[in-house]
């Protein structure tokens, strides 16, 4: 557990050195990328998990670094993700095999697809151009706004800007900045840096590696969904293991009160000692790194998480942006927060603990100064908490 935490930079949150260049690539590449997503309620995911671990910090370095000083990339890691330069190669040939093979004959991948046309008209006018956003773009004469392909009538987006982002995932463009979180794109190669595509093998093992250094110890099970790119199928992973654990790159190891068979990087076992008891207090993002392979968060941690934005208000059972609080090396329980930004303040709508969970003094204190910072990493004035905690304000 401790070496998990520490791979996920989570050992001591919120107590380390300012967030530098330097610290944000070494977080990229242990747990192998920061996760991209459009809602907004507290905060951007990306930035969210970065608060997280370094506390506030000025947002528009981060966005330097990536977007200017081409430290990290924005591609597929475990989902739409920020990915550390370092790992191009890999990238570059996931861009290779799009479309995967299992897309072909799929509906709705037909109905997405778009036109040689299309495609040749956005590349065309990028070179031309320069970087350019999907609202640069119009329909086209006598462009369909809808589909029936499902069965009824449904939105369909403008086939440019679907082109886009099919260029995007082939490696043709890149996403060059962000302008109010809106991918602004150019061609991938005034983005990225010169670069070969990593081996078809090496590839399959970074599902692997990467799993692992974000891990530490973990099983096959634990590592299925926690890295989707590659995403394998359970023959491959497992000949990706037995490969890796033939040439001596993972070892096999047993984990107290666990059946079954799991694995670590060597390098890590030896600095085993090295690692710190977790301490320290903090929220984590629902798209955290930590959480991305929710099976093992609830059978490591016996934190069972769920996310449910897409849940009917009325059946959800904690809330729609959920934090989960991780206290001392522990998940301890879950507040669902709301950024009102248009009044000034945070407001925290409920906090439920884990039921054999007993909230103490160094408990309070900790969540109070984990709010009180997030409050004002989002800017907000004031914090409003729910009855009973109200004395942490």
């Amino acid at each position: 557990m401790r070496l998990w935490l520490q791979r996920q930079g989570l050992s001591t949150p919120r107590a380390q050195t300012a967030l530098s260049r330097a610290a944000l690539t070494d977080h990229l590449e242990r747990t192998g990328a920061l996760q991209l997503d459009t809602i907004n309620v507290v905060e951007r995911a990306h930035y969210l998990t970065l608060w997280s671990r370094f506390s506030s910090y000025d947002r528009g370095k981060v966005d330097r670094w990536v977007y200017r000083d081409r430290i990290g990339y924005e591609y597929w890691g475990h989902e739409a993700s920020l990915l550390p330069i370092s790992h191009l190669p890999l990238g570059l040939r996931r861009m290779r095999r799009f479309p995967p093979g299992s897309w072909t004959g799929k509906a709705w991948w037909d109905v997405y697809q778009t036109s040689t046309a299309s495609k040749r008209r956005v590349l065309k006018r990028l070179r031309e151009e320069g970087p350019l956003e999907s609202i640069d773009f119009e329909r086209q004469p006598n462009e369909a706004g809808t589909t029936s392909a499902f069965g009824e009538a449904m939105p369909m987006g403008k086939e440019d800007g679907r082109s886009l982002k099919l260029l995007w995932h082939a490696g043709r463009v890149a996403v060059d900045s962000r302008r109010h979180f809106r991918c602004v794109y150019d061609l991938a190669e005034r983005v990225y840096p010169a670069s070969e595509a990593t081996t078809p093998t090496e590839f399959e093992d970074s599902w692997l590696l990467t799993g692992l250094s974000g891990n530490g110890v973990a099983s096959e099970a634990h590592l299925a969904n926690y890295w989707t790119a590659p995403d394998l199928k359970a023959a491959t992973r497992k000949r990706v293991i037995s490969r890796n654990l033939k040439k001596g790159r993972i070892i096999e190891v047993r984990l107290e009160g666990r059946r079954g068979r799991f694995y670590a990087l060597p390098e890590h076992l030896d600095r085993l000692g090295d690692v710190p008891e977790p301490r320290g207090t903090t929220l984590l993002c629902p798209f955290d790194s930590l959480l991305w392979q929710r099976k093992r968060a609830e059978e490591l941690l016996g934190f069972r998480y769920r996310i449910e934005i897409y849940t009917p208000a009325a059946k959800r059972e904690y809330g729609y942006y959920v934090l989960p609080i991780l206290h001392d090396g522990r998940l301890v329980g879950r507040l669902d927060p709301k950024t009102h930004r248009d009044r000034g303040f945070l407001e925290i709508k409920s906090i439920h603990l884990e039921p054999e969970f007993r909230r103490d003094p160094g408990f309070e204190h900790g969540l109070g100064e984990a709010l009180h910072d997030l409050r004002a990493f989002v800017g907000a004035e004031r914090l409003e908490l729910p009855p009973g905690w109200r004395r942490l304000a």
